[in-house]
């Protein structure tokens, strides 16, 4: 299993995603425990999203256009609050999501 791991750097939270599929034409992550997605939207690039295409959360510096999601700082906002993850992709390993090397 391929997929993606979000780790908030404020306190180290992990939230993992396995590719499931695609959608628009490039792999599509879905988390692990809930129906939110790491997509790339058309002419908006990679974000994390509801199954109804909410974003909230997107790469820091770059939307990244290519085939797979951009590694490092994304950034989240869902209300009043922000947060900063770090993101890289992953590798299954007996079926535990291991970073890959």
């Amino acid at each position: 299993m391929s997929g993606i791991r979000f780790v908030r750097r404020v306190d180290g939270l992990t939230y993992d995603f396995a590719h499931d599929g695609e959608a628009f034409g490039v792999p599509s992550y879905k988390r692990v425990d809930l129906d939110i997605w790491c997509r790339r939207l058309p002419d908006y690039g990679w974000v994390v999203c509801d199954a109804a295409e909410v974003v909230s959360s997107r790469p820091f510096e770059n939307p990244g256009h290519g085939d797979l999601p951009p590694e490092g700082v994304w950034v989240t906002f869902k209300g009043n609050r922000s947060y900063v993850y770090d993101m890289f992709r992953t590798r299954g390993i007996r079926g535990r999501l291991a970073r890959e090397r």
